[in-house]
């Protein structure tokens, strides 16, 4: 028999004997006895046919009668207090995960509804002048019934100086008066705060727009490449 031979008779031998070696391995059966191993409250190792009924909540192994091996692995009941703990830090990550999620999204609105920086201080340029605007609109308004008050408050002293009574129409315009007097100049002060906040947004957002920009032309940066150095002329 020639060495070829030889070899081939080898590796058939080989494959042959391979499954009825896997077949002879023990394997975990977890329908057979079992043994079960915890550890008590008094910190030693435990081992019985049957759980009592304290280290039903405790973590444990099963063990195989008949390979000797660990064929499941049960972990520690949590106490009411851990579920709770564990629900809220669970509630917590996702509700973390979701602000991540909806900031990313933001962000790809941002940069494609304003391909420029000039775009999005466009857009709040706008914006500012409507609201500034409105406000100037109120703020006239709100001039012109103070002087609408100022004449009648001065009708009402001339008639009470020259001992007449003030008549229920001219009490009752003062009175109207002064309550859309009060109603325009709340709509001024938060139309106001209103122009603040959108201030105050517009140099946030073009703050982190740019921020944006830089990490997008950071990430489409392609590495420079050093030119070869000239090997000199020999000679």
């Amino acid at each position: 028999m020639n060495v070829w031979c030889k070899t081939l008779t080898l590796i058939i031998a080989a494959l042959l004997v391979a499954p009825a070696a896997l077949a002879g391995a023990p394997v975990p059966d977890p329908s057979g006895p079992k043994l079960y191993h915890w550890v008590g409250a008094d910190g030693k190792d435990h081992y019985g046919d049957v759980l009592p009924p304290e280290a039903l909540t405790q973590a444990r192994q099963e063990i195989s009668k008949n390979s000797g091996m660990t064929i499941k692995q049960v972990d520690r009941t949590l106490t009411p207090e851990e579920l709770a703990a564990a629900q809220a830090k669970a509630d917590a990550d996702a509700k973390a995960a979701e602000v991540i999620e909806k900031a990313k999204q933001d962000d790809q609105v941002l940069m494609a509804s304003y391909p420029t920086e000039a775009d999005l201080k466009r857009a709040y340029d706008e914006r500012l002048a409507s609201l500034t605007e409105t406000l100037k609109a109120t703020r006239i308004g709100l001039e012109s019934q103070q002087q609408g008050m100022s004449s009648q408050l001065v009708a009402a002293s001339n008639l009470e100086l020259s001992n007449k009574p003030v008549g229920a129409k001219l009490e009752s315009s003062i009175k109207s008066t002064h309550a859309l007097l009060v109603e325009q100049q709340a709509s001024a002060m938060q139309q106001e705060a209103q122009v603040a906040k959108l201030l105050q947004e517009s140099a946030t957002t073009m703050e982190h727009y740019r921020s944006l920009q830089a990490a997008a032309a950071e990430r489409n940066a392609t590495p420079a490449t050093t030119p070869p150095t000239p090997t000199p002329p020999k000679g």
